[in-house]
């Protein structure tokens, strides 16, 4: 089934638009010059920046929009639902005060008051309105710099169901959302006139050969690190998997031969045999995973069988008598993770969530919602013996807030028998993790 794959990518690069025919247009708003609440000095900056990253990107069509008042909010998103029907690509950015109140999210214009939550539907806008101004568009994407304290809450009625501090996580098919903070978190200001949330932003829109579908992840990293780890930005990509490219590297073609090398070499990493790894060197003779392709086509070949099937794992409590005789047989057992310190999900000091992913392809637990649960100070033991018939690497990974998962570390086992302790640190997490290698 492989070998079809470079057919059916190139096809589904040749469909998509060039990027002399596509158009892309971009609304940009930031509020800071609020009438009765505290002001923001950030938004004026940021949305600066960011309009100009949008027009080196490549966007048509940007609208700056400051200071808006509630009427001049609706008008503006009117106005931009119109150029972004038939777009190839359409992007909102707000930068302003954002609250969650009766389970949604709301934006507020300069001129509201809100004496009372019962106030927003007639002072503040609405998330889903503005979703709606992006719904004409092939790829849509929705940024909200505003996670910050509810300037308004607190002199609210008792029983409202309004939070103090942040947004409403939201998913929303076919839009790429992002926000500077996780659901309940509030965004910093940051001591550079921008915000890092909004400086990872106008870093990461123009920058070559990114798809659209990656940007996300990439804001929410440089983020964690400019503010070690204390504001996660939220993330929803409910969108297309073909890559979409708003700068390709180099031309149209070189950015879309370099989405269809990384969709091939996934798909022979995932194969992980032979056949599949020739595949990629056939279409990519000297491409960028060259070298670790042959390298892993030279370990294969060393394995009775390795042309025709997959390398397999096998999980079982006890090793059998029945297992595939093989030159060389890795059995990874006594795995022990001890958690020395927590990612500390939302602040709230709620327990990590995890699991064993093998280069292999499998995992551990084996379903997919299947994890463990784990705190500061308490250790998993995992019992199971893992036989594989060359060496391999896992990764402990933990769940994340907006529905995948992150990488804490990846250990290599090697080819030498023994008990290994190595140290884990990915994600503001510190793991111990202990495993016993027998090699025969």
């Amino acid at each position: 089934m492989l070998r079809f794959w470079p057919a059916l990518c190139a096809l589904l690069f040749l469909l998509a638009p060039s990027a002399a025919e596509a158009r892309k247009v971009a609304l940009i708003i930031g509020n800071g010059d609020y009438a009765n609440t505290s002001r923001l000095v950030n938004p004026a900056n940021d949305i600066r920046i960011i309009a100009a990253s949008a027009r080196s990107a490549g966007f048509d069509d940007v609208t700056i929009a400051s200071d808006l008042a509630v009427n001049d909010f609706q008008k503006a998103m009117r106005d931009f639902r119109a150029k972004a029907d038939g777009a190839e690509v359409a992007m909102v950015y707000y930068a302003g005060h954002g609250i969650e109140a009766q389970g949604k999210n709301w934006l507020i214009p300069t001129d509201a008051q809100l004496k009372s939550d019962l106030d927003l539907p007639y002072e503040a806008i609405n998330l889903d309105r503005l979703m709606e101004s992006v719904s004409g568009a092939q790829i849509r994407m929705v940024i909200l710099d505003s996670c910050r304290n509810n300037p308004f809450g607190r002199s609210w009625r008792s029983g409202t169901r309004a939070v103090v501090n942040g947004l409403a996580g939201v998913e929303a098919d076919d839009v790429l959302v992002i926000f500077a903070a996780a659901p309940g978190q509030t965004a910093a200001d940051g001591t550079t006139g921008n915000s890092p949330f909004a400086t990872s932003l106008a870093k990461r829109l123009p920058q070559p050969d990114v798809p659209v579908q990656l940007l996300g992840g990439l804001i929410r990293d440089d983020v964690l690190a400019a503010t070690g780890g204390s504001q996660r930005p939220f993330v929803s990509a409910s969108i297309t998997g073909t890559p979409v490219y708003l700068v390709p590297r180099a031309s149209g073609a070189s950015g879309e031969r370099r989405g269809l090398e990384e969709l091939l070499w996934k798909g022979a990493m995932a194969e992980n045999n032979v056949e599949a790894f020739k595949a990629y060197l056939a279409e990519f003779p000297s491409g960028k995973y060259a070298g670790q392709a042959n390298d892993n086509i030279n370990r294969l070949l060393k394995t009775p069988d390795a042309i025709a099937a997959p390398v397999t794992m096998v999980a079982m409590k006890q090793p059998t008598a029945t297992a595939r005789p093989a030159t060389r047989k890795f059995t990874l057992t006594n795995i022990r993770v001890e958690c020395i310190k927590l990612t500390g999900r939302l602040g709230l000091g709620l327990p990590d969530q995890l699991f064993l992913r093998f280069n292999t392809g499998q995992r551990f637990p084996e379903g997919k919602g299947d994890i463990y649960s784990i705190k500061k100070g308490e250790s998993w033991v995992v019992d199971q013996i893992f036989e594989f018939d060359q060496p391999v690497s896992f990764q402990l990974r933990e769940f994340d807030d907006i529905g995948g998962s992150d990488n804490i570390g990846t250990i290599d086992i090697g080819e030498t028998a023994g008990t290994f302790t190595k140290t884990l640190d990915g994600d503001a997490s510190d793991y111990r993790v202990t495993y016993t290698l027998v090699v025969s």
